[in-house]
């Protein structure tokens, strides 16, 4: 979670949120508070004032749970901010994303051998995404952005899939004045290439029940 005093991003795990938060970090207008270290720690070039580290919230914490220590912090709620932020991608990729990440050696040393997602990840993709649950335990990437089972009006949907155009578009009232930090561009993917012979018609029907309300909802629809 990043926010302002106008403005709430919620990282949604295997998004690009890290390259959303570098943006944010390098041109958001202060103050900015930021709860992913990680990233602030490997910006050489930024200028740390203005920007106020918490260390005490998952930067993969939902809307509600900013919300609630939002509320805490400040005693703001949802109607003093502008806009809420997060970034969506459609379930196939965001699957096979979260499966080929688990593969990585630098991921399996930090998690460890016994690590119960990693070793699904090991084996074939059907039974990884049957039992592997999903980034954030229990979390679709609805359940980021609803209360009371809605997504509230000012939450704005960004799709990963034009996120390098349409994530500086979403926040462009946001930015300080003049800012030069552009938006990271994505190097092109082999994922869409390599799921494709994993996309057994089997492995659809468990993608759709993993993230019924994203399909139900007409945000993203089945690829053929």
């Amino acid at each position: 979670m990043i926010f302002t005093k106008d403005l709430i991003f919620i990282h949604v795990g295997k998004t690009g949120g890290m390259s959303c938060s570098v943006y944010f970090l390098e041109n958001l207008q202060p103050p900015v508070y930021n709860c992913h270290q990680e990233v602030f720690d490997q910006i050489n070039s930024l200028e740390a004032d203005g920007i106020i580290p918490i260390s005490d919230i998952n930067r993969h914490c939902n809307l509600a749970e900013a919300l609630e220590y939002i509320k805490k912090f400040d005693g703001r709620q949802l109607e003093d901010f502008k806009k809420v932020v997060a970034v969506i991608r459609h379930p196939y990729m965001l699957e096979f994303s979260h499966y080929t990440h688990l593969r990585k050696p630098k991921v399996r040393n930090r998690r460890g051998k016994y690590d119960p997602s990693t070793k699904l990840a090991d084996g074939d993709f059907k039974t990884f995404v049957e039992k592997a649950g999903y980034h954030r335990k229990n979390h679709t990437q609805d359940d980021f952005v609803r209360i009371n089972d809605e997504i509230p009006s000012c939450v704005e949907l960004v799709k990963f899939e034009q996120l390098s155009d349409a994530f500086p578009k979403a926040v462009s009232n946001f930015i300080k004045k003049g800012a030069t930090f552009t938006f990271p561009r994505r190097n092109k993917t082999e994922y869409q290439t390599n799921i494709r012979d994993e996309l057994t018609d089997d492995v659809k029907e468990l993608i759709y029940r993993k993230h019924k309300f994203i399909f139900d909802s007409g945000l993203y629809s089945p690829i053929g």
